[in-house]
């Protein structure tokens, strides 16, 4: 009875994504070929330091524009999933008791990656942070 409440609730989900955002993680699956093979002969080319300042001069405003459009319809469907989830029998509990040790890692993966930026390590400023502040907000309301 509860999967099929789960698989009830991730269906009307689904049914309440906009056509314009399939279309557009459909765009990019279709993209996605071409983009790969690009790497490769870039790879090729002129090795992977040179691929990875152009993938990065490449892709960053793209990757800016798509997550200030899809951050927030993310969290749109993340309270309602939440709120869907809260309906069935135990979740509440369940979320409750595992809510102090997601907090706890959610922190310290966010100094990790903050400490590891600091440091210089590059691919550390490019991960994204977890907005724990907006996850508490959620959950307190």
């Amino acid at each position: 009875m509860r999967a099929l409440q789960v698989e009830e609730s991730v269906h009307n989900v689904q049914n309440r994504v906009p056509p314009s955002l399939k279309q557009v993680s459909s765009q990019a699956f279709e993209k996605a070929p071409v983009a790969a093979r690009s790497v490769m002969a870039e790879i090729k080319n002129g090795g992977v330091s040179r691929l990875a300042k152009t993938v990065y001069a490449k892709c960053e405003p793209a990757a800016v524009d798509l997550y200030s459009k899809y951050e927030p319809v993310a969290e749109q469907y993340a309270v309602s999933i939440w709120c869907s989830l809260n309906q069935l029998p135990l979740f509440p509990q369940v979320a409750q008791a595992v809510a102090p040790a997601a907090s706890y890692y959610s922190d310290m993966y966010n100094q990790t990656v903050q400490r590891a930026a600091e440091k210089g390590y590059k691919v550390a400023s490019h991960l994204p942070l977890l907005p724990t502040q907006k996850i508490v907000k959620v959950l307190t309301s």
